[in-house]
């Protein structure tokens, strides 16, 4: 039987849903099946499989092919002897020299590779993809760009001393792989002959083969691309053989969080022997060169020119003097009103983003309250709050913000918001009670739909996630000692030094507010200074500001309106941007879930939202 017979016959007998199903654990999903891709880390099913192709493909990592591709990458197996295993499950036994020779049968012959490049090369007028990445008629011939019609597919050769000797195929349909390359051949980087260019002393090095054009178009430079960062090594190896000498490499990988990590793995392989420097993205919103060539060529062009002045110098006052007078422009150096007056007299304007704050608090001082009614002020200002609570559910969050603006409707009855909470628990709310609060559920939900994130967790690992769908966002911890964080831990202290670390990487990464609730030592519950915080070390070295929350008076003050009120005293123990010290005094009305300030406390509320 011929090779091509027996490959048919293995597609035709081997149901690729069947096999893969062997190896992985599959979720139907439409017509498709679904499940975590096992060729990279994978948290959320990215691999997916077509049963009426016989075809998988990963949205994740860009792999993909059929039942016998699939065994050869989950096996780490030839060709051949994927073919081999394959052919004796159907009953069509291989020898190792026929598997031998099949792997030989498929690779393409450099003359079949020329031809297939020539051929696309003419075709190249075809199609418009390359004018919408803004790579010129000069380029598609001086690289012998092409267009497969009947693949539909965008060609990118691959020279060598001059010479084609491979390519790249981007596929523009969407149920094939993005990338392939020769059957037989592995991936080879682009525009390595500048290695051996004595006129080249500046070599870009970027990821694919878009974004080393790109810098061509822009500048003038011819660059290298590794066709992906996992060429890593094969590329270093390159690089030693031919030694090349005089030249400054500069790494533009994607801007992105594996961008940045694979070029500093690359720096740390070649800084050794070469000099290397690893371009910076701040302020550049593109994901890589190409996306940002598209959308701004002049920028484009500044943005490259600046990197061959001063990537080589990355903490130089001048790469973030324009930074930080943009900065100083935008709203992201404006203190954000905590709409308490007091509060925001102590902060010097209120909470400024990158910043850490953090509220301590023995039991029943209505903290998590506080917390709660500062992210109203802050909805009501237009910001978008994300609360993780580490302790309470959230249908208990919910619970109180909803009794809270219901007791705020009725002014006219007797600390409503207490007396309906208990009535929901214990069913006995009446009818018409039920439609009024039901009414300040949808009201509410409908004003803040988008801007009201609640996290029921115990680690700060979806955060992120969630914050980079967000504009203008701030951070509500509930609260730090029940946090987990993402590192084995031997110490409670140890715990609470890795959860700060990690909001730290948070904060400045979004560069937003973070505010905390923490808990108090028992044997320290009466200090007056940041020792009254437990794990005091990290939240004095980590924050900008601390409060103490304390109960004032052990007598509540009654009002028939909002029922309990109890005197709080919060006293600001650590204070970046002024003093500390300073007491703030706020009346906490346990029957309506509200602070106020307590110069304004005395006076009926007008209950106007």
């Amino acid at each position: 039987m011929e090779a091509k017979d027996i490959v048919k016959a293995i597609k035709e007998k081997i149901d690729i849903v069947d096999y893969i199903g062997r190896f992985l654990f599959l979720q139907k999903e439409g017509s498709s099946y679904k499940a975590i891709c096992p060729f990279h880390p994978d948290k959320n099913p990215s691999f997916y499989i077509k049963p009426s192709e016989q075809f998988f493909h990963c949205f994740g990592c860009g792999v993909g092919g059929d039942v016998i591709k699939f065994a050869q990458l989950y096996h780490n197996i030839s060709f051949g002897e994927a073919i081999k295993m394959l052919a004796e499950e159907i009953g069509l036994p291989i020898s190792d020299k026929q598997a031998e020779n099949f792997t030989q049968d498929q690779k393409l012959s450099h003359d079949q590779i020329v031809a297939y490049v020539e051929i696309c090369s003419q075709c190249a007028k075809l199609t418009n993809y390359f004018a919408d990445r803004g790579i010129s008629p000069t380029l598609i011939e001086k690289y012998k760009l092409g267009y497969d019609v009947e693949n539909n597919a965008i060609v990118l050769p691959i020279f060598q001393d001059g010479q084609i000797i491979s390519y790249v195929r981007r596929n523009l349909d969407d149920n094939k792989p993005r990338y392939e390359f020769p059957k037989g051949h592995k991936a080879i980087p682009f525009n390595l002959d500048i290695l051996k260019d004595d006129l080249q002393t500046n070599v870009f090095i970027t990821e694919g083969i878009f974004d080393a054009l790109t810098i061509e178009a822009a500048i003038g430079q011819p660059a290298i691309a590794l066709n992906g960062c996992e060429n890593q090594n094969e590329f270093v190896q390159i690089l030693n053989r031919i030694k090349p000498e005089n030249k400054k490499f500069f790494i533009l990988f994607d801007n992105d969080e594996a961008g940045s990590k694979a070029a500093k793995q690359l720096f740390d392989k070649m800084k050794k022997q070469y000099e290397v420097a690893i371009c910076r993205w701040e302020g550049a919103p593109y994901k890589d060169i190409n996306e940002f060539w598209q959308n701004s060529q002049d920028e484009c062009i500044k943005f490259l020119k600046w990197q061959l002045k001063a990537a080589f110098y990355p903490y130089a006052l001048i790469n973030f003097a324009a930074q930080y007078v943009d900065f100083l422009k935008s709203d992201k150096f404006k203190a954000i009103s905590t709409g308490f007056k007091q509060l925001d007299d102590v902060l010097n304007g209120g909470f400024v983003p990158g910043n850490l704050y953090v509220f301590g608090a023995k039991p029943s001082v209505g903290k998590t309250t506080f917390l709660l009614q500062l992210i109203d002020n802050f909805l009501q200002q237009g910001y978008e709050c994300v609360f993780l609570s580490a302790e309470m559910p959230k249908e208990e969050i919910l619970t109180r913000i909803f009794c809270r603006e219901y007791g705020l409707r009725k002014a006219n009855v007797k600390v409503p918001a207490f007396d309906f909470y208990r009535k929901l628990r214990t069913r006995t709310a009446r009818e018409e009670e039920m439609q009024e609060y039901m009414n300040v559920v949808r009201d509410y939900t409908q004003k803040f739909a988008f801007k009201l994130h609640i996290v029921e967790e115990q680690k700060l690992d979806d955060v992120p996630y969630i914050l980079d769908r967000l504009q203008k966002p701030i951070l509500f911890i509930d609260y730090l000692q029940l946090l987990q964080p993402a590192k084995p831990y031997q110490s409670d202290k140890q715990r609470v030094d890795l959860i700060m670390q990690e909001l730290f990487e948070i904060k400045n990464k979004f560069l937003l507010p973070v505010v905390a609730i923490s808990s108090l030592n028992r044997e320290s519950y009466d200090d007056d200074d940041i020792k009254a915080f437990k794990e005091s070390g990290s939240i004095e070295y980590g924050t900008a500001a601390a409060f103490l929350m304390k109960r004032d008076d052990d007598k509540p003050i009654h009002d028939d309106y909002k029922g309990n009120g109890y005197t709080i005293k919060f006293n600001c123990v650590k204070n970046r941007y002024g003093s500390i010290g300073d007491d703030i005094t706020m009346r906490f009305w346990g029957g309506i879930y509200l602070f106020e300030e307590v110069e304004n406390s005395e006076r009926k509320p007008s209950f106007d939202k």
